[in-house]
Parts: C-alpha cells; structure tokens; sequence
C-alpha cells in the first residue's frame, strides 16, 4: 500500500468504519454470479487498468465502487477524457490525438508537448521544438507496444506551471501550484517539482467541479494549466490521485475528507 491508502484506511478506523482490505492480485472474481454484499468498495490500485476493470465488474453486479469502473478508465485514458469533457462545454488544454509517425503538421504550432495516451508522473512525455523532432520522438515510440504508438499532442503553455485541485463530490478541498524544478519543464512532483499551496479564483474551481462531473466521478484531482488567453484549461484529471504532497503544501487531510464523504454515501 502506499502512503495515501494507509492514511484513508486509519481515517476509517477512527469514523468506527469497518473495512476489511482486499489484494486483487491475490483473489479471482467470478464473472458469472454475483458475489457477496461488499458495501463500498474504495478502488485505489497503483494499476489503472486493473482498477477499471475490477470496478466495472463490480458495478455491473450491482455493487457500488468510488470511483465508478466506466469513470475510472474514461480519466485514465487522457484522450477519451479530453473529448468529454470538450463535449460537455468544458475548456481543455488543444489536443491532437496522433495514431502514427507520419502525422500532419497542419496546424500545430511549436513548442509542442508529446504524451500518451495513459501514463502519470510525467513518465514517457517528451518536449519537441519543430517538426523533425516531432517525427523522431513519434518514430521512437512506434518501437513499443500498441499503446506506445498512440500520442497526443498538446500545446507548450507558460513555464510548465500547472495547477493540481483536488475535487470530492461538489466541493474543492485543497489546490496547489506546481513548479518545475531548475532545468525541467515538467511539474510533476515526482519529478522534483516544485509545489505550495495556493487558493485560486472561481472560475478555476468551477472548472475542476465541473470536468469532475462530467466524467461521472465521485472525487479526482484536476489538473489545470493557465492561458493568458483563454484561462484556465483542463489538462487532466486523474481518478486514483495520490495526494501525499498535496497534503504536505496544504495541511489539508485529505484523507480524513475522502474518508468522511464514504461514510456519507454509505448513510444515504
């Protein structure tokens, strides 16, 4: 378990909540039968794939999961989820979902952030200057599995700067800006990023509550970028957030909120 799942699970305990904890790795699920009444189940494995999959087993037998399976794999796919939340009315970050190494260079303007199309802490997302090394990044990914081929492409916004706010049900509990660390353009924490808490405007937080719904989540961490032009955009939203550092900027216990929204849902 990490950090973050120790934490909610001592929350639980001290609400007089009982959980029994559960190792996917070391149980088969019947596909064919229901299975016992589980309650709520909090989905918080390290593998989004897995989390999706065993969540949406469970909420097609009835069973209630936070978050919901659908939920979870449409956020873990960054490009479904940008195409939602555009739909929805939502601003994003411009995104150009890229299926080879020829792409077409019509309309993409450089510097241009390379990512795929599932991944976290800032792994396998590369920066590229003009065309040629647009093609040889793309051609360098082609040489991994099917996924690897798949890019999106995004717009270079700001110094890297983002914003992570932290959405459970309708309110947001904690924000943060990050920075990237000397010599990086990326902000992820786990790349040495650096963070502090910061409280943002209205319209930021209308945004993450709003990109939080539209994805059908119970709670998320939203991350933003700012455009001098636009505002504030969706970059991603992240539907297992870990939140170890956010606590640290902030002093919020996240912990004890998501803990504390479970026990709500389960009195309703």
């Amino acid at each position: 378990m990490r950090i973050e799942e120790k934490l909610i699970l001592n929350e639980l305990r001290e609400l007089n909540v009982r959980v029994n904890l559960v190792n996917v790795d070391n149980i088969s699920l019947r596909l064919d039968e229901e299975g016992e009444d589980l309650g709520i189940v909090l989905v918080r494995l390290m593998s989004h794939v897995k989390a999706g999959l065993i969540a949406r087993v469970l909420n097609i037998h009835g069973i209630m999961t936070i978050n919901k399976g659908l939920a979870i794999e449409n956020s873990w796919n960054k490009a479904i989820a940008i195409a939602i939340l555009a739909r929805t009315g939502i601003s994003v970050v411009p995104s150009r979902l890229l299926l080879s190494t020829n792409p077409q260079y019509d309309g993409i303007n450089y510097p241009v952030v390379i990512k795929p199309i599932h991944g976290s802490w800032g792994r396998l997302v590369s920066l590229a200057n003009n065309n040629d090394e647009l093609t040889l990044l793309l051609r360098h990914k082609s040489l991994g599995d099917a996924y690897s081929r798949i890019s999106m492409v995004q717009p270079f916004i700001g110094d890297g700067t983002d914003y992570r706010v932290f959405v459970i049900g309708d309110e947001v509990v904690a924000s943060m800006v990050r920075k990237p660390s000397p010599g990086d353009w990326r902000s992820n924490v786990a790349r040495g990023g650096i963070a502090r808490a910061i409280k943002l405007d209205g319209d930021a937080y209308e945004t993450a509550i709003k990109a939080v719904k539209a994805l059908d989540l119970d709670y998320a961490g939203v991350d933003l970028l700012h455009s001098n032009e636009h505002g504030y955009l969706v970059n991603e939203v992240n539907a297992i957030p870990e939140f170890k550092g956010l606590m640290n900027a902030t002093g919020i216990n996240i912990a004890r909120k998501i803990a504390e929204y479970m026990l709500n849902i389960a009195r309703r």
